[in-house]
């Protein structure tokens, strides 16, 4: 099978099952099994695949026959600038909760503590970590997989956090300057994409409203937050008011509105 033969499988099989980014994902998958980039792929059409490679390239696209995340399969996924190990063990990271690193790096005090509450692959942390190294940063995630996968990407990156096993303020000790959260907040009777459905739900489902766990983070907020202390978290926007009403009734004021996805406030 030639690096062109690849290709039109790829194409073929995921055409037929729908999904919409076949020739990126075929690319991609492609640069997965070769080691080789997209741009020397595109330049050498006509060279044979090892049997081996060919064998992984059909095994790859089968799986994202079946709707498996393609982020699951290259265990890739950059974010903040920085490449990020992803697998089924962990949500993956989007594109619009950079802004809330954004809002951590630019809110939050000179050699401060800050922490990421349900950390799941560390990418919120890391990122902050590595652009403001003056912090003391902590990771926390209920399940105990997620921060295996974050400790390998601290390690792979390089980056120092503190990571701890912990449900929302569980074992947690001492205030922070700073607290970045982006909990589950899907309703538990919500549809999802067929790819969504291969995420972890504990990752993904928040009860009735999607806001139940965000209720319980904020109650216990006060006793971990300093005063004038920053939150910056998200949920759907149709979301928005009932958590801006649940951080008022905890003394917290709005900073940054209705930003996309991010909401920032500051206790006041």
């Amino acid at each position: 099978m030639t690096i062109a033969e690849a290709q039109r499988h790829g194409h073929n099989v995921l055409r037929k099952a729908g999904v919409e980014s076949l020739r990126l994902d075929t690319t991609l998958l492609l640069e997965k099994v070769t080691g080789k980039p997209r741009a020397w792929l595109f330049a050498h059409p006509e060279v044979e695949l090892p049997e081996q490679q060919a064998h992984s390239l059909m095994e790859l696209v089968n799986r994202r026959r079946q709707r498996v995340p393609l982020v699951h399969l290259t265990n890739k996924l950059e974010f903040y600038g920085l490449d990020f190990y992803i697998d089924e063990r962990v949500l993956s990271p989007r594109v619009e909760t950079e802004i809330m690193v954004d809002y951590a790096i630019k809110y939050a005090p000179k050699n401060s503590r800050l922490i990421d509450v349900g950390t799941g692959s560390g990418a919120i942390a890391i990122a902050i970590k590595k652009h403001r190294p003056d912090l003391d940063v902590w990771a926390t995630d209920v399940s105990a997989e997620a921060l295996e996968v974050a400790t390998l990407n601290a390690r792979n990156l390089r980056i120092l956090i503190r990571i701890l096993r912990s449900d929302l303020w569980d074992g947690v000790d001492g205030r922070f300057a700073t607290v970045v959260t982006n909990l589950p907040y899907l309703r538990n009777d919500a549809e999802l994409m067929p790819e969504v459905t291969k995420e972890p739900g504990v990752a993904l489902f928040g009860g009735k409203d999607g806001l139940e766990l965000y209720r319980r983070f904020i109650e216990k907020l006060q006793d971990h937050l300093e005063p004038d202390g920053y939150l910056f978290t998200e949920c759907d926007p149709w979301q928005h008011e009932d958590l801006i009403t649940s951080a008022k009734k905890a003394g917290l004021k709005l900073i940054e509105p209705n930003n996309y996805f991010v909401l920032g406030f500051q206790l006041s």
